[in-house]
């Protein structure tokens, strides 16, 4: 059992308890004191500094406690948060491996405004981030002790004025254990219902009091594993799930849809197999034009008819001719059902590949989590009263994805296509091709002329990264209270976060462009060409060349010094046919990378707060205060072995990052007025400022010294109605990684605006400026591969600001014992948004400008009329080399100061639990987000045009939690209902009128939405004694899957549930 020796406290938590006896509670309305209750100790509540009478709070304040914690089985905290509706699901344990460095963590993000926007605290005092590469503030909540939390405040608006930058949308408080006594054990266990992404926990939580009780400490030990699942586990994720274009919707035969015209645009398919992706290699002759040959087929298969429409009878252009190799090097033609647009399309069926087999796609990441925290304290005096936070938490995390692959142009256009003379294709494979490329009205291939091949290597395995976490937070401190009623208090707080990766089979990319390039020697050996031709010899020099020239940029550098090894080391590869790669290829093509980051935070912060009543009190009462001081030094750190670092492998470019230490000075200041009490129509009314000045020096960019504020106002007319308003302006300093992140290689996907079938889709000035910039009007080029990019930080980057408005109430009447309701609007505004404008609106902005003097079209070169340097037609060599192309490597995808955001909704909240007579005690909670407006402002050349987000995947308009529990005699049960509401397909402005603008294109996809879920979770417990309490629990009791082809790992899907049905039991001994 846990006892709390502070006695007040333990009132205070009772009550807390009482009101919402389910645990999700809303900020609670004092009660009428009397007797003993009127020596409730004061209490400082999350969203303040001052210490109140009473557990409310001037700014809206949901609470998740230990007991809900418990009661939902949950291991992730992380995750357990992300099903409240305040909370997106931007990184929880299903979506956590979409990005680089980020496999296995979870990270908050209130609103949906960014995960460096929500400032995450402990006992009111930060944290060390997390996401290395991405914004280094971040905590990773899985390092969080499950059964050390007392309760977790969720603060929706700005708080920077109380807790200081990045408090944008709000602050997530865990607040710990203080006082436990006791021993507590607890052991669960899960699984799904296909027996698999298990889910095992054990906790040890001992604490005991010294020195006559004035002295608590309390340990607390962790072991926590998730086992993965793959989408291949799954029968709806093992094959994959797209909206396909539709054939009937063309424009022209131009290859694009008419948009609103009562014909879908696309349609679903349950099985696509893609003709660009393939296991085993896929080769395709396009038919030479789109009327004099179509060898396989035109049209569509499938066809969409809309019913209130007749079909079109427009014929299509003819498909081209994939031919697939087996793994015995035979080529057979793919099968299955055409489907989209020609002239590649894409297979419903067949025996192609699907991206899915095996760990190709993998849902769940490993996760095994050990943790020891230690928190103590000790009351010497009054005035004196030492304390002691520790942790050290230690995470194992791994992901699988799918295999590195090229389709043309991935690597490099000129090596990665083998030559038709390769030793591998046999002659009657050449004479297949040729006789494909003959129906396709095309010359016949010969000697060196080098053809389109795509292929996944899965022969070479699946790309396997793990991730090992360490992280270590101290904070040594001491508070008091001296003169009655003032109290201060001191700390020094210091957390480190370090990460080392292992990246498995990392592909040398310099390595496979030499193996693919093959020869028989006099010997009638098949060896690498480069070991008997030096002109074959290719270093990777492409790596963020402007001019495909050399140049003498450190990644050339070091590939030409790695040159001479790999080609004495050459060992030729087999590309046809999946398994014909040999062990010696695979050992000379793959290793094993690695990276190191850190992070290091140092706090030390003074806080002095009390009341005038030794000096003077309002006729309301006495004025709280709260004034402090706050020093903090940042560091990052992060760097990937060489390999990596220069761009010769598979896995993203990574560069040195390492920043100096950055320090920040802060100052701050609250007040508590009250106004009046007691009196008719004002039974309190109380006004709320506060305010904080930081002097980020010259360390944080351009962002110099800022000034937070807050005001609010806090007006209770009757004992059982409270009414609150508040207004803040917030800050976010641009974070370390924001500022001076090196470039690093990406890829991203571009629509070229100047091409003949987007250039009508910009402002009146693109085409004259395409045909400026030298574009003729006959240029119609597609990118057939994600072209690659550059993207890094901005050292001159100032600091965002959001201004937040939030209006509430809340009704606890008297004559409904047990029942209390709030509802709470919130309105956020965030100006000069620190993000990067993506590769297709750099690109869009430079053409839709008034003309081409602006600082987008020096983001991004272009080929002239000759193309690259390499580019030859006769071998297929169209992109990203092609005439008038974007240049390989030259666009640079910089963060600016140039966005802004707004989120404006209404949280609801509705409790009651009472007793049902003899039969035991009820209660229900209702937790409810209604999101009336979240717009993005993201387009450069037209500043005031919102982008939609509400309604679009993984940001619905209307979510909640729906909670019951009856217990009787020494049986609990519970039920939990969770609604997402439903959420378009693809983009808001295609079904909604937007700023102005009707729907862009209501006829996307046959269907508008993704549907909404009710999720079903039930759960019960049996107190065997007090000492022994055995629970148990069935999530997803429906089984429900993501919809309409997604998995959860994609950005936004992970709002669903992925495991399906999901089991689990534990126990829980007290002693």
């Amino acid at each position: 059992m846990s006892f709390y020796r502070n006695r007040g406290l333990r009132r205070a938590v009772a009550l807390l308890c009482g009101v919402s006896a389910t645990a999700l509670s809303p900020t609670l309305l004092a009660q009428d004191q009397t007797g003993a209750d009127k020596n409730i100790d004061e209490v400082v509540v999350t969203g303040s500094r001052i210490a109140r009478p009473n557990l409310e709070s001037p700014v809206p304040v949901t609470s998740v406690t230990a007991e809900e914690i418990f009661e939902t089985g949950s291991t992730s905290v992380g995750d357990l948060l992300n099903d409240l509706p305040a909370l997106r699901s931007t990184f929880s344990q299903s979506n956590s491996s979409r990005f680089l460095g980020t496999t296995g963590l979870n990270l908050l993000d209130l609103r949906g405004l960014g995960t460096q926007r929500t400032l995450v605290l402990v006992n009111g005092r930060r944290h060390v981030g997390a996401d290395i590469l991405s914004n280094a503030i971040s905590p990773d909540t899985n390092t969080f002790p499950s059964d050390l939390i007392e309760r977790i405040d969720v603060v929706t608006g700005g708080n920077s004025a109380v807790y200081g930058s990045d408090a944008i949308a709000g602050v997530v408080n865990f607040v710990l254990k203080k006082d436990f006594e006791g021993l507590q054990f607890r052991g669960q266990g899960g699984q799904s219902g296909e027996s698999d992404g298990g889910n095992y926990y054990g906790s040890v939580l001992a604490g005991t009091n010294f020195m006559d009780d004035r002295g608590n400490i309390a340990i607390n030990v962790e072991y926590a594993k998730q086992e993965p699942f793959f989408a291949s586990d799954r029968e709806t994720m093992a094959r994959q799930g797209l909206f396909v274009l539709n054939q009937q919707d063309p424009v022209s035969g131009a290859g694009i849809v008419n948009g609103s015209d009562g014909i879908p645009d696309r349609g679903y398919f349950h099985d696509v197999r893609a003709v660009t992706f393939s296991n085993g290699g896929s080769i395709l002759a396009t038919p030479a034009t789109t009327s004099g040959f179509a060898p396989c087929g035109r049209g569509p298969n499938l066809v969409l008819i809309n019913p209130m429409t007749p079909a079109l009878g427009f014929v299509n252009s003819p498909y081209s001719c994939p031919l697939l190799f087996t793994p015995t090097g035979d080529l057979v033609p793919q099968t299955g059902n055409r489907i989209g647009f020609g002239p590649n399309g894409n297979f419903d069926g067949g025996n192609g590949s699907n991206n899915r087999e095996g760990k190709l796609l993998g849902i769940y990441p490993t996760l095994d989590r050990v943790s020891v925290n230690v928190v103590g304290n000790l009351e010497i005096s009054e005035g004196f009263k030492p304390f002691i936070e520790a942790k050290y938490v230690q995470t194992d995390s791994t992901r699988w994805g799918g295999p590195a692959f090229f389709q043309g142009s991935t690597i490099d256009a000129d090596r990665e296509r083998p030559r038709f003379d390769n030793p591998y294709l046999t002659d009657a494979n050449r004479a297949a091709i040729n006789a494909t490329r003959a129906s396709a009205g095309l010359a016949a291939l010969s000697g060196s002329t080098r053809f389109l091949l795509f292929r996944n290597l899965a022969d070479l395995g699946g790309r396997q990264e793990d991730a090992k976490r360490e992280t270590t937070r101290i904070v040594l401190g001491a508070n008091g209270t001296f003169a009655e009623n003032w109290n201060y208090e001191v700390a020094v707080n210091y957390g480190q976060f370090r990460e080392d990766t292992l990246v498995y089979g990392n592909l040398q990319v310099q390595r496979f462009a030499l193996a693919m390039d093959s020869v028989r020697n006099g010997a009638g050996q098949v060896v690498c060409r480069s070991q008997i031709d030096t002109d074959a010899a290719y270093s990777v020099d492409f790596l963020f060349d402007t001019d495909g020239i050399a140049n003498n940029e450190p990644s050339e550098i070091y590939a030409n010094s790695q040159l001479a090894g790999d080609i004495a080391a050459c060992v030729p590869v087999n590309p046809f046919g999946e398994g014909n790669i040999t062990d010696a290829a695979r050992n000379y093509l793959l290793t094993d990378t690695t990276s190191v980051g850190k992070i290091d935070q140092t706090v030390f912060s003074a806080s002095l707060s009390g009341d005038s009543s030794n000096w003077f009190s309002l006729p309301a009462g006495p004025i709280g205060v709260a004034v402090g001081f706050e020093h903090r030094e940042d560091e990052i750190f992060f760097e990937a072995e060489e390999l990596v670092a220069q761009g010769l492998t598979f896995y993203n470019a990574l560069p040195l990052l390492a920043p100096p230490k950055a320090k920040v000075d802060e100052v701050f200041t609250e007040f508590r007025i009250p106004i009046l009490r007691e009196l008719p129509g004002f039974q309190e009314l109380t006004l709320n400022l506060a305010g904080r000045y930081a002097d980020y020096g010259d360390a944080y960019g351009s962002t110099g010294g800022v000034f937070a504020y807050n005001g609010s106002l806090e007006w209770a007319p009757i004992d059982s109605v409270r009414v609150r308003a508040g207004l803040a302006r917030a800050v976010r300093a641009p974070g370390l990684s924001d500022l001076f992140s090196a470039q690093s290689q990406n890829f991203a996907q571009i629509n070229d605006p100047c091409a003949s079938r987007f250039i009508g889709g910009g402002t009146s000035t693109r085409v004259a400026n395409c045909l400026a910039a030298g574009v003729p009007a006959s240029y119609d080029h597609v990118y057939q591969a994600t072209p690659e990019i550059r993207s890094g930080g901005n050292p001159d980057l100032n600091e965002e600001t959001s201004d937040s408005l939030t209006l509430g109430m809340v009704w606890q009447p008297n004559f409904i014992p047990g029942f209390s309701f709030s509802a709470d609007y919130f309105d956020i505004d965030i100006e000069d948004v620190i993000t990067a404008p993506t590769a297709q609106q750099i690109m869009d902005a430079c053409y839709d400008a008034p003309d081409l003097n602006n600082q987008f079209c020096g983001l991004f070169q272009r080929w002239d009329a000759a193309g690259g340097p390499a580019f030859d037609p006769g071998s297929q060599l169209t992109d990203p080399q092609a005439p008038y192309a974007l240049v390989n490597g030259t666009l640079q995808q910089t963060l600016l100061n140039y966005a802004s955001s707004t989120a404006r909704g209404i949280d609801f909240e509705l409790n009651y639990a009472r007793d049902v007579g003899n039969l035991g005690s009820f209660s229900t909670r209702l937790v409810y987000t209604r999101l009336l407006q979240l717009d993005d402002y993201l387009d450069p050349a037209n500043p005031n045009r919102p982008d939609q987000v509400l309604y679009e995947l993984g940001d619905p308009k209307n979510a909640f939690n729906w909670d019951t529990d009856f217990t009787t005699g020494k049986l609990k049960f519970g039920y939990q209902m969770r609604y997402i509401g439903r959420q378009v397909i693809n983009l808001a402005e295609e079904v909604f009128e937007v700023g102005g603008r009707p729907p862009q294109n209501e006829d996307y996809a046959v269907k508008k939405y993704y549907h909404g879920l009710f999720y079903h979770d039930v759960r019960g417990a049996f107190e065997v004694s007090e000492k022994v309490n055995f629970y148990f629990g069935v999530d997803n009791v429906a089984d429900k899957l993501p919809p309409l082809g997604l998995t959860g790992t994609g950005a936004g899907s992970g709002i669903y549930e992925t495991r399906g049905r999901f089991y689990y039991a534990g126990v829980k001994l007290n002693f």
